[in-house]
């Protein structure tokens, strides 16, 4: 070959493999990590499927029998781009009355995250069911800082007096979390407990944290195990996500542009809302995904 088809060949070839290195940096992301499903929940990027993935370190999720995606022990059942938020399923913590021992047994659940996740303050509450019940939520054993409980009766164990859609105190009690909690740990006081007047008529308590958006106490939940088996045993419960690269905004975009989240040109950033961090969203008139190059699109009105 002669010498200047070698000198043209080498060109191309360095100019390609710049391009292919530019596109990594910049907009691999679209190119590289597609949207996909896992079962019926759409997995948008800067998530994706299994450990090693295209996904944003952090959001990587497991596909269960390729229909069940899970963020740890945390079935997924919704995930926003949009609010920032996973929608997902949380254990329930119980305390029930054994009649052979004559004693209430807990089965205490804890929940600890990593990061980019939050527990979300705004969408959840800590729940309590029960007609003589104080159950308790906190953060770790020692180094932690938070502490709270909710208390819930039925005066003399009447279940009669609770009232269907009502979580006052009367045999539902619900509190709210702090902003900035990654983990929390469920226990009851065993000071209150059914096991020597109404086991028969409330064999069981309930605590979890859960999403109270939707919720509405039924009184069928005193009496019977229907709160703890519609889910099997679990609640929907809210995550606040958010990329923590960055503590907000502005430091964020003072870094290599490879690092900022916000790939589209047509999206902006926020600062988040629950911890350190930050969001990014299509600007107005604009819909889809603003972690993409070219991802926020003009939404035309139906």
């Amino acid at each position: 070959m002669p010498a200047c088809h070698r000198g043209r060949t080498t060109l191309w070839l360095a100019i390609a493999f710049a391009s292919l290195e530019l596109g990594l940096i910049t907009g691999g992301a679209e190119a590289e990590c597609p949207d996909t499903k896992c079962g019926s929940v759409d997995i948008p990027y800067p998530f994706s499927i299994g450990p090693g993935s295209c996904a944003m370190p952090g959001f990587e999720l497991d596909c269960k029998n390729y229909s069940r995606p899970f963020l740890g022990d945390f079935e997924v059942v919704n995930i926003s781009l949009q609010l920032s938020q996973l929608r997902v399923l949380n254990l329930i913590s119980s305390l029930c009355y054994n009649s052979t021992s004559k004693l209430m047994e807990p089965n205490t659940f804890q929940s600890d995250l990593d990061t980019p996740f939050m527990l979300s303050d705004t969408g959840n509450k800590f729940t309590v069911i029960g007609c003589q019940t104080l159950a308790y939520i906190a953060d770790k054993d020692y180094v932690g800082k938070y502490m709270s409980g909710c208390v819930s009766v039925c005066r003399r164990g009447d279940v009669t007096s609770a009232t269907n859609g009502s979580c006052s105190g009367i045999g539902c009690c619900q509190t709210t979390i702090p902003k900035g909690l990654r983990y929390y740990q469920v226990f009851f006081d065993q000071g209150f407990n059914t096991s020597d007047s109404i086991y028969n008529a409330t064999p069981c308590s309930y605590a979890v944290l859960m999403d109270s958006s939707d919720f509405s106490f039924s009184t069928n939940y005193l009496t019977s195990s229907e709160f703890n088996t519609t889910n099997g045993g679990r609640a929907p419960m809210v995550l606040d996500w958010a990329i923590r690269t960055a503590n907000n905004c502005e430091e964020a975009k003072d870094s290599h542009t490879s690092l900022y989240a916000c790939k589209s040109d047509k999206s902006e950033c926020f600062n988040s809302s629950n911890g350190p961090g930050y969001i990014c969203n299509c600007t107005e008139g604009y819909q889809g995904n603003p972690y993409r190059q070219n991802g926020c699109q003009v939404y035309f009105f139906p």
